[in-house]
Order: C-alpha cells, then structure tokens, then sequence
C-alpha cells in the first residue's frame, strides 16, 4: 500500500511539492516517477518549481484534463474524437427531434446537462415511477442509444469515452515498482478507480489538498454530504484509510548549506536538515543508523503530534467546517481576504475592472457568479468583447423585426461605419434616432423607411436612407435562409457581418478567430434545419459557454492559484438544482447528488482561498449567506480602498454648482402662449411651474424611450377611444374593442386584451343604468378675463419655508396646502372686470370624457380613470384641479348648474364611481383666484419655478432631467 498525505493549497504548494520530490527520492529515481495533477495550468506551475532549482531532471507530469492528449496525437490516424462543438450540435439536434415527436418543449440549453450520461448503457426500470419521471427515463435511454449510433456511423469516438478507455489502461498497465504521486481529488467514478490504482502501488502516493485535520472524529464520521470536507472523507472511505494515517507535508524551507554540520543542529534543525537530505546525502554525514532512527522517529513524532497545527490558516478552517463555534476561536482573524460590498451591479464591476488594473490581469483569477454582472465585465476586461457582441447584435436586429434598440446597437456599434467619417457618421445617427425613431411609432423596416420619408426635419435623410438600404441588401441574404440547414445560415450570417464590419472574422487571430472558425466546421453536416430564432439561440448558447460564462470554469478544480482571486458577485453557494437531472436519476446513473455538489463547491472555494489576496464583492441588496457571516466574524475591519479609489476617480476635478431653475421670459413670449389654455396646463403650472414653461412655453416634448412599451397611459388612451365610440352607436362593444385593439400602433400583449374586455363588459352593464343624454369629448370654454401684464403692479412674493428643505420663493397667493384668494387682488380683479377696456381675456378650454345631461336641467361631468384617481382631500388641495376646472367651462358653455363631478374607477369587475364633495366651493374659489393668479405669469418678473413643492410631484414630472434636480434638491 501508498501513503495519503495532505498539504496546504496557498502560493509556496509548488516549492513544497518540488522539496518533497527531492527530499524523498534520489536524483536518478526523479525521471521515473509519474505525478499526476489536476489541470494543465497545475502541470505549467510544477514545471517553473522546478525551473526555479535550476534542475534539469524531470519526473513525468500530466493532468487529468488532458491525461490522453498524448496517445490522441500520436493516433491521430486511428483513433478520431468527435469536436466538442460538433457533439454539442448533435446533442441539440437530438433534443429538437424528441420535442417535434413527442410534442415537448425542453429547452436547447438543457444540452450541458447531457454528456455526463453519454458514457453509460442503458437504464433499466427498478423503480416505480411517476409519469414526469418515465417520460425522463425514455429520454435518457433513447438518447444514449442514438448517441452511440450516430458515432458509429461518424466513425468516431466520445472524448469522455476515450478518457475512461485509457484511464482504465493505465490501471491496467501499473507496475508494481512503479512510482506515481496523485495529487487532488476527482468527482468522476473512474478518477476514484485511478487514485485507488495508484494507492495499492507500493511506492504510490497521494497528496490530498486542505484536508482539515482538526475536525474532531465524531463530527467527522457524521459530515453532511454538504460539508467541503465531505469529498474527502467519501475518498479516504473508498480507500478504506483512517484519517489518522495522513501525513502533512509542511511548508517549503530553505535548503541546509553543504557546510553545515548536522551534528551541530538542534533537534528542529535537524529534522528540517533530515527532510531536505536530496541537498547533502545521508551516506556523507557519518550518522549512525542508530543516529537516523531515532531522527526518523522525531519525525514522525513531528507530524503526529504536530498536525493540528499545520495545516493552513485554521481561520479559514473554522469558517468553512459548520461543526466548529466560531465563539471559541481566540485572537485569530483572516487578513488576505477582503469582502466589498456595492450599491449597485454598475459599482462592482467598476471596482472589479479597478482591482484587475491595478493588480496586474496576468496577476488576477476572476470568478463571476452573477450572470448579469458577468455580461457587463467582459466589456471592460475582453478585447473578443466588440467581435462577440457585432456577431450578437446582427441577428438580434432581425429576430426583433428591426427594433429600434436593435437596430441603434447594431449601428451605433464600433466596428460599423459605411465608410463614414467618424464624426460625420455620429451626427448621421444622433438625427436618425432623435427625429425618426424617438419621433416617430415604427414597427418594422417598412416603418422606419417611411418615417424617414415624410419627416421634413432630416438633414442627412439621404444618408440614412442609404445606410438603411446598405443594411437592407446585406440582410437580405440571411432573410432568404428561413429553415434552412444551420450550417447555410451560419455561413451567410459571417458573410453578414464580414460586410458590416469590413473584418474577415474567419481570418482573426486569437479566441473569437477560433471560435468562428470551430463553429462554422462544427456546424457542416448538422442536420438542423432552423429559424432565424433557433440559430439566434443556439448561437448565444455558444457565445455565453465560451465568453460570458458566470462560473468561469469553476467547476474546475485547480491547485494553481494566481496571487490575487476575485470572486465577483458572489453571495451563496449555488444550489445545483436541475429539473432534469432528478435526484433519481442521480442515483440512476451514479452521479454526485446535488448536496455532494454544494460540497465539493464549497471545497474548491476552499481553495481558492489560499491565494496571497482574495476579493468578494457582493450587492449590499442581497442577503447574506451563513458562510459570509462566518468569515466576516474572523475579518480584519473592511477598509474599502478599492470603493475610495472608484469615487475620488468618479468625481469630477470641478463641479459647477447648480442652483434651483427660474426662468424668466418675456412678456410677448408669455402672452402669444397662454392666449389659450388648458386645465391640464393649468393643474401643471400650478404644482410645478417649470414643467409649464418647458411644454408650453418652450414646445419641449419628451423623447420616446427606443425601448417603448404600451404602459397603462397608452391603455387608458386606448379605452376612452373605445368607450367614445360604443357609446355614439350603443352596438356590437366588443367588435369596436376588437377592431381598436388590433389596428392600435402599440404592440399590447393578449394581457391587455384580457383586461380589456373586463373592463368593457363591466362599462356597458354600469352605462345600462343610466338613462341620461350624454356629451361626449365635447370641448367647452371658459373666458378668464384678466388685467394686462403692463398695466399691474406688482403684489409681492412672501416666503415660504419647507421643512428640512431651505427657502424658496412663492407667490404670496398661492399657499403650497390649498389655493386661498388674495382678497385684495380679488377685489382689483372684480372692479377691472366692470371696465372692459382694462382687461384680456385667456380662454380656458376642457374636454370632458363625459357630460351627462340630468332630467331636472342639471349636468353631471364624468372623468374615467384606470388608475386611482385623486382623493377629495387632494382636489380640495387645489393641487389636482381639472374637474373643478371642467365644471367652471360646462357651466359657462351650457348655462346649467354642475351637480354632480365624480371619477369612475374602471375595475375588472366592476365600475366604481367616486364622487367628489363640497366641489362648489372651490368652483367660486378658482373661479375668484385665476384671474390674478394668469395675470401674473403673463408678467416677466414671474419666474416659472422648478418643483417649488420639492419632490411632492415628481411622479408627474417629465422634465426632471432638464431641472437637474438631484443637483440642488
């Protein structure tokens, strides 16, 4: 039998293991022996060790990863492994068929769920099973049965096969004398048989990283499957070792100079001298063999006794075993590991990015755990990232039905220019989206080519309709490929993109040149005839596998550290559960159970953790996990320098104070525009003046988002409509609802048709009960005669104090809390009001959703609402005043008495009516104050005030960006 041994995962791992090599085996033994390691980079690693001893006697290394890649090249005419990317292709071409035959829908990415089980034969039925897990069981088998089909007729082979088949050759053909070291752990059945192999040689060994020796026996004999020491307690058992029988392998030391005297060295000298004999033989000391036993003793008495203290940062130990209190670790923390936390998804990977220059790339191992946070890093970090995202945005701007944000991407992208000038062609795109796709409803190309046409503001339409027709003819050959084979539409996506960018990609050097190349090769014979959608998914399939992948082959377990690890967006373990592979069918099939893979997890992180300097960053909005409040326990107090750094470098050298908006225009601009006047207008000028003077002074409108879609504004708009017209023929609702619905210039989704038709259900029942004449959308005026703006004096301003918020000026007035008359500017407006020649007039117009005519002479203003309409106590306010409005213009236009104003709450199930009360009141109030409270906005000494009720109304503020008002308020 072997021996098992144990050594701590941290920057000295490979000097140790260099110095052990040395120190147990003569220089001439050295290139016999085999070491086997985890993962290639591991191989790169021991190698340099080695170069740093300036030796030139090597042992044998290779790696798990790719033991066989030896026997594959020297057979390279016999033995033909199938592509990864090719088996992938087959793998979804597999599940396609089984969805067409059987009528399901599993998604194409369950395919890196499949090739675990592509080694197996098939499964037999020895459980009674449940429908979902039979339909599971027929799948697994039929797929294993057509894989080995299709590599038969192929006439190649599965690399996980060939692995298994050499591994399994390798056992075979170990020799007893042999000398091999194994170094890790495997999750695979057959890395348990080859570490089992290499153990019974006798002269075998195997090197177990950071196993915890300090865990007390009866913890141990009973570790949850998700404990990070479970991996290794599952392979001492199927070694059928005792814990207690590991040695540790300590840390590197220095060589003992040649004329050093062993006799002369104390006891701890010597048994380091003894360790590190390949630097002065044994035979040339003159010990005794008495003087070597009992050195060899000390020895062993050394790690025995010794052990619980040598094994790495026990800190980091005690955060990881959950067997152990933390309350009873004394006078130890953890200084190489730092945890920030960030506000926001845009904060940590600014301080990623800023973590990885100033420590070097080459110098950092980045792991991302978020996926939205691993899209946003590959921007800053990877020069594939303008290569990948053209190739993403190219088909994205076809399957979106030329989408604005699409189509802008794709443009607005930095290899895409159409020969233009830089700077030409910036300002070609900034006209095309300002004026035609933030100003116009397009919904496809035939739109935007039209919108382009009519719009007579363009000064470079001719441009862009020739960059539009450019891109129209380049996409035309991908649009004529719609269910052809994968391989046809990958070719003429790449002759796409080649015109586009004026870049061969299958002539590219580096990652995205071989990706491109593999990809296109992988796709020839793949018999998947497929959509422009299904190529789009299965393209993004591959580009997130290879350059957005959040785990960033994590699941890989390495002993080579860099000097600085960066877990990026990490929180909590994840939790391994997958829909397919059942916990059954685990069992089935012999695989790692989801609580073995939070473990073996665990174990890894464990690792990891070894390096001179780990980062965690998270989001202060996630909850944190049991782990990171264990080891935030044992951490040094967090000094965020790296969260410093980004705001002194996110702060601007010089900032311009900005203090609140008052413009001030001149009467003749104000006069020429309130000459007529709405209620809206009127409800806007009195909660924010600014929003006034920037819609109806300036004509600003605000900008459609590219990314538009229909909210319940447009619903509501779209209801009225419906309402309008049922309500002038009373036939046939839902036709009319239908016929609107259909033709509207938004894309509603069947949600609002659904609610739609409740609503319109429940409005005829409720207009049933009404048997009143009804006016509908009739505009009705409302003269407001005020004194001119030369011929006023000026009343004054008072001060309004707001709480906690400084002093802003404010009409004397106008109360922020309610609307009060001043009574002198009441009086001088009523005594103008008897000399004609002394006042002008402002009309005051209203459109009312419903007027109903009352049998007794009076009339009833209805104003529908989908939302939830203001509460009395808010109209009383003064601030929410267009049914007030409303009644002052009806009752003016029709000389009949308002006896009714109510909001009809348009629910699913119901329609709710709302009346408002003590309305008559604020009529003669509003009627008394408008006159003074216009006049005095016609006069250029009144400023249009931004949000003077401070963030009271912002919901209804569409020119927030224009106030900066996170500036002063």
């Amino acid at each position: 039998m072997g021996r098992v041994f144990t050594v701590n995962v941290n920057e000295s791992l490979f000097d140790v293991l260099v110095q052990h090599i040395f120190s147990e085996y003569e220089r001439e033994k050295i290139p016999e022996i085999k070491i086997i390691l985890p993962c290639k980079r591991d191989v790169i690693a021991l190698l340099s060790a080695f170069k740093n001893y300036r030796t030139i006697i090597l042992p044998e290394i290779v790696s798990l990863e790719n033991i066989d890649e030896e026997d594959l090249i020297l057979n390279l005419d016999r033995v033909k492994v199938i592509n990864p990317k090719k088996r992938t292709l087959l793998l979804i071409q597999f599940i396609l068929e089984w969805n067409k035959k059987h009528n399901d829908s599993f998604p194409i990415d369950l395919v890196y769920n499949l090739p675990s089980l592509l080694q197996y034969t098939q499964i037999v039925d020895c459980y009674q099973l449940d429908e979902h897990s039979k339909k599971m069981e027929n799948f697994i088998n039929l797929l294993i049965k057509t894989w080995s089909n299709t590599l038969k007729n192929l006439g190649l082979i599965d690399i996980l096969k060939h692995k298994s088949d050499y591994i399994n050759n390798m056992i075979a053909s170990l020799q007893k004398d042999q000398h091999m070291i194994f170094i890790g752990i495997g999750k695979e059945e057959i890395y348990k048989l080859l570490i089992k192999a290499v153990y019974d040689l006798p002269f075998g060994k195997i090197i177990l990283p950071n196993l915890n020796l300090k865990i007390k026996e009866k913890d141990w004999q009973s570790l949850d499957k998700k404990h990070y020491q479970y991996c290794l307690k599952d392979l001492l058992d199927y070694l059928k070792v005792n814990r207690r029988d590991v040695s540790f392998l300590p840390e590197a030391c220095s060589p003992v100079p040649r004329h050093s005297d062993p006799e002369n060295l104390t006891l701890n000298e010597c048994t380091r001298w003894l360790y590190n004999r390949n630097w002065i033989p044994v035979s040339s000391t003159g010990m005794t063999s008495s003087t070597t036993q009992i050195t060899c003793k000390l020895k062993c008495s050394y790690t025995k006794n010794q052990r619980s203290g040598m094994t790495g940062s026990p800190e980091l130990d005690y955060v990881f075993d959950t067997t152990a209190d933390l309350s009873k670790v004394s006078n130890g923390y953890i200084g190489n590991i730092e945890v920030i936390t960030c506000d926001s998804r845009e904060e940590e990977a600014q301080v990623t990015s800023l973590i990885i220059e100033n420590e070097g790339y080459e110098n950092v191992s980045l792991f991302v755990f978020d996926k939205l946070l691993a899209v946003r890093m590959v921007c800053p970090i990877s020069e594939n990232y303008p290569y990948v995202t053209l190739l993403l945005y190219s088909i994205e701007i076809l399957n979106s039905k030329w989408n604005g944000v699409a189509l802008l991407s794709l443009l607005k992208h930095s290899l895409v220019t159409f020969g233009y000038a830089q700077e030409e062609y910036t300002r070609i795109l900034s006209e095309f989206e300002i004026e035609v796709l933030r100003s116009f409803d397009v919904n496809g190309l035939k739109d935007i080519i039209n919108a382009i046409s009519t719009c007579k503001k363009l000064r470079y339409k001719e441009d862009i309709l020739i960059i539009i027709s450019r891109l129209e003819t380049i996409f035309n050959l991908l649009l004529n490929l719609t269910n052809y084979p994968i391989f046809d539409i990958a070719a003429a996506h790449l002759q796409c993109v080649n015109v586009l960018s004026n870049v061969n990609f299958l002539e590219l050097n580096g990652e995205i040149g071989n990706f491109t190349r593999d990809f296109l090769n992988a796709c020839d014979g793949i018999a998947i005839e497929c959509s422009l959608e299904l190529y789009s998914q299965i393209l993004i399939l591959f580009l997130k596998r290879k350059f957005f992948s959040p785990e960033n082959n994590f699941d890989k377990f390495s002993l080579y550290q860099n000097k600085v690890v960066i877990l990026a967006g990490f929180n909590d373990i994840p939790n391994f559960q997958n829909p397919f592979l059942s916990a059954l069918n685990r069992e089935k099939f012999n695989l790692p159970s989801v609580q073995e893979e939070q473990g073996y997890f665990l174990y890894t992180l464990r690792n990891l953790f070894g390096a001179g300097k780990v980062y965690i960053t998270r989001l202060v909005s996630d909850r944190k996990s049991i782990l990171l409040r264990r080891l935030e326990v044992l951490l040094q107090e967090p000094k965020y320098p790296y969260r410093n750094w980004l705001r002194i470098l996110n702060t601007p050298e010089c900032i311009v104070p900005c203090t609140q908006p008052m413009p001030k225009p001149k009467t003749e601009v104000r006069q020429a525009k309130m000459q007529v006047i709405s209620c809206s207008a009127i409800e806007k000028l009195i909660r924010n003046p600014y929003s006034f003077y920037a819609e109806y002074i300036l004509g600003l409108k605000q900008l459609r988002d590219l990314n538009f879609k229909p909210s319940i504004l447009e619903f509501g708009t779209m209801v009225h409509n419906i309402l309008a017209r049922y309500l002038r023929n009373k036939k046939l609702p839902m036709s009319i609802a239908r016929e609107v619905f259909s033709t509207s210039q938004f894309n509603f989704s069947n949600m609002w048709w659904v609610r739609l038709q409740r609503i319109i259900q429940s409005f005829v029942e409720f207009d049933r009960t009404r048997n009143n004449q009804v006016e509908l959308e009739k505009s009705f005026s409302y003269p407001i005669f005020h004194i001119p703006a030369r011929d006023t004096q000026l009343s004054g301003f008072c001060t309004t104090s707001t709480k906690n918020k400084g002093v802003i000026p404010v009409l004397d007035y106008l109360d922020p809390e309610n609307l009060i008359a001043n009574e002198h500017t009441r009086q001088l407006c009523n005594k103008s009001w008897s000399d004609t020649r002394m006042t002008e007039e402002i009309l005051l117009t209203a459109r009312c959703d419903r007027v109903e005519y009352l049998p007794g002479g009076q009339v009833a203003i209805i104003d529908y609402k989908l939302g939830s309409p203001p509460s009395n106590e808010e109209v009383m306010s003064g601030f929410f005043p267009q049914l007030i409005l409303q009644a002052l213009a009806v009752e003016y236009t029709t000389k009949k008495e308002v006896s009714e104003l109510a909001y009809w709450k348009l629910d699913y199930d119901k329609i709710k009516v709302i009346a408002l009360k003590d309305y008559r009141e604020k009529m003669h109030e509003f009627q008394n104050i408008l006159p003074d409270f216009l006049s005095n906005y016609l006069r250029d000494t009144t400023p249009f005030i931004a949000s003077p009720y401070f963030d009271k109304f912002l919901r209804f503020n569409s020119y927030k960006q224009l106030e900066r008002i996170g500036e002063w308020l």
